[in-house]
């Protein structure tokens, strides 16, 4: 097997769409689809522990929306996102959509992906999921991406629209944003605010990733130290600094949740 920067290949298969190829490097190993750009990565000591700022960051919605029986992730992957909430909340009902099957059945021989009751995985596009599930989902995560940038359906009004009406009253959409284009993420934020009437909390975070969290309803209201308390001991039981990413959410929202606390306080 030969190497590159992400070290050595230990397997590659070629789907319809392209190459995926998996690369351990010591306690590494990364799912990328044919070139060096990192799709996932599981920790093989912990596989729990997500290893990218952007999925750390996208771990905030269980802070920022605490009442919350079901989820689903619209982009597998190699499923950090899923092994990090099922380690977390053991007893909550995860269900993941991913396009290739492929890319699942990888998931599942070579990135640890849990064997449990609580975890349903779909091979499907992630609009046509949301066209035809019945259910409504207390939080959903968007992670949909090709090989080199965001997944079309993300820069779709019509995308945005199908997670609204698919979120239980007061749900959450949690959304990764990259573009190699500022103006393509720009145009997605556009979308998610005017679905979600401007109830959306955004953080920029390290890589360029800009991770947004838009509220069926209003924003909830934050009490600062419980907020940071709680991402302390999440971000000791998942091995990540989360405290300190609650600390830059709370910077970067200052002024949303002031004016969020002012209109709770004039009712």
């Amino acid at each position: 097997m030969s190497e590159n920067d992400l070290g050595k290949l230990i397997y590659q298969h070629n789907d319809a769409l392209g190459a995926i190829t998996v690369y351990e490097n010591q306690h590494l190993r990364y799912l990328t689809f044919g070139n060096k750009v990192e799709q996932s990565c599981v920790n093989l000591a912990q596989p729990y522990r997500l290893e990218h700022s952007y999925t750390q960051t996208m771990l905030l919605s269980l802070l920022l929306k605490t009442d919350f029986r079901n989820v689903v992730i619209l982009g597998l992957g190699a499923g950090s996102l899923l092994r990090a909430l099922h380690y977390a909340r053991p007893k909550l009902a995860i269900q993941a959509v991913e396009l290739r099957s492929s890319v699942i059945d990888i998931a599942r021989e070579y990135f640890s992906i849990p064997d449990s009751n609580k975890i349903v995985l779909h091979c499907n596009e992630a609009e046509l999921f949301l066209n035809d599930s019945e259910q409504y989902f207390d939080i959903i995560f968007s992670d949909l991406y090709l090989a080199d940038n965001v997944h079309e359906s993300q820069k779709n009004l019509s995308f945005y629209q199908n997670c609204y009406e698919r979120l239980s009253e007061n749900g959450l959409l949690t959304v990764n944003q990259w573009s190699g284009e500022f103006k393509s993420v720009q145009h997605c934020q556009k979308l998610l605010s005017d679905v979600f009437q401007g109830q959306v909390f955004n953080l920029h975070v390290q890589g360029g990733n800009h991770i947004s969290f838009a509220f069926k309803g209003t924003l909830p209201d934050i009490d600062r130290k419980p907020f940071f308390a709680a991402a302390q001991q999440l971000g000791n039981k998942l091995d990540i600094p989360l405290q300190k990413l609650s600390r830059n959410f709370w910077q970067q929202n200052a002024e949303a949740i002031k004016i969020k606390r002012f209109s709770g306080s004039l009712r």
